[in-house]
């Protein structure tokens, strides 16, 4: 509903509810808003329909009360009660060199919508520029103790972090955690860091079932030798990418650990990303000793894949998991001697993916 520039005549609403992690709720008017304003583009139509369902007549004038002559909701600026957004504004302000010290900070604020509703709010009109210097100076307190700013004779500036955190699309909080739990490492463990990166708010959450069981996940946490106290969504979404990445399908995730797999593949690509972030961030701290190991688990994560199969899921274009473990089984990981007849063997290799697998093996 926001971006979309396409042709459309007729725009048909069927629900006005959206899941959120307190249950379905009613859309905002606004969305209702911007759903309709698709319909009826002025450079492609001269009129536009928009329809919003109901099942029953009562339901249907509830619904005209509410979003056909309903007003739309107050816009709130976002820096409101928003540690992260807060951050990160004033990462970019300083990192673009549009502000160099906390006046140059305090006067960019106020002059923002978040400024001008705490200048207007009667009760906090008196308090709004004390409040939002205060707001400010907090911030800096974090990001200089967390190494993202730094304090020069010229002024604030960004460090090689923060500047990293200014081009990603992180919130501060998930490359603080990643940083603090790279910068203990002593020795590797991939599940160890995938449980880090499940409890970063960056990560999609894998959620249990109903109020089935939660040993299986407690379970197996133990076997990889991690240990939790509460068992909840980051540990689900732990357990799920370690099966992940050991291969094992999403029906068998949801049914051995009674999660809502559908989702691994996106935590799994998400996860996949973090690690590369994991990785930049090892490299300006200056430690390489595990940026192998971290190519690897995120090669894993995204395919799904045991670290034998890498090679050949990375090198065949649209191999896949499955049959990159059929053909490692079957001739094991050198296929230097192994014919495109043979290949074809395998179930779903055809001639031009044998043919590919072959230009792989004997290109390395």
């Amino acid at each position: 509903m926001y971006g979309v520039n396409l042709p459309s005549k007729s725009v048909v609403i069927r629900d006005y509810t959206r899941w959120t992690s307190n249950g379905p709720a009613n859309i905002p008017v606004f969305d209702y808003e911007q759903m309709s304003g698709r319909a009826g583009r002025p450079q492609y139509d001269s009129e536009g329909h928009s329809y919003l369902i109901a099942k029953t007549m009562d339901e249907a004038y509830d619904l005209k009360e509410r979003y056909v002559n309903g007003e739309v909701e107050p816009t709130n600026s976002k820096l409101v009660d928003n540690k992260d957004a807060i951050f990160k504004q004033i990462i970019a302000q300083i990192s673009s060199g549009l502000s160099k010290n906390i006046d140059e900070l305090s006067d960019f604020f106020n002059k923002t919508l978040y400024g001008f509703q705490m200048q207007n709010n009667p009760s906090m009109s008196m308090f709004a520029e004390d409040s939002i210097k205060w707001e400010i100076e907090s911030a800096l307190e974090f990001l200089l103790q967390n190494g993202i700013i730094r304090a020069t004779p010229e002024g604030l500036k960004t460090t090689d972090f923060g500047s990293l955190i200014s081009k990603s699309n992180y919130a501060v909080e998930t490359a603080v955690k990643i940083k603090e739990y790279v910068s203990d490492i002593s020795k590797f463990n991939p599940y160890e860091l995938i449980y880090a990166l499940s409890e970063t708010p960056d990560m999609p959450m894998i959620s249990f079932k109903g109020r089935k069981s939660k040993d299986p996940v407690r379970d197996k946490l133990s076997e990889c030798g991690l240990f939790a106290v509460e068992i909840g969504n980051p540990e689900a979404t732990t357990v799920s990418l370690i099966e992940w990445i050991n291969e094992r399908n999403e029906y068998e995730i949801e049914n051995a650990y009674n999660v809502y797999s559908a989702s691994t593949r996106r935590s799994a690509y998400e996860a996949s990303l973090l690690v590369k972030f994991a990785k930049q961030t090892m490299e300006i701290l200056g430690n390489y000793s595990i940026l192998k190991d971290l190519d690897y688990l995120s090669a894993r994560l995204y395919y799904g894949v045991k670290e034998d199969t890498i090679p050949l899921v990375v090198g065949v274009k649209r191999l896949g998991r499955k049959r990159a473990r059929d053909i490692v089984k079957t001739f094991g990981t050198d296929l230097s001697n192994v014919s495109e007849k043979d290949l074809k063997k395998i179930e779903g290799v055809g001639d031009k993916l044998a043919e590919r697998i072959k230009t792989f093996s004997q290109n390395n």
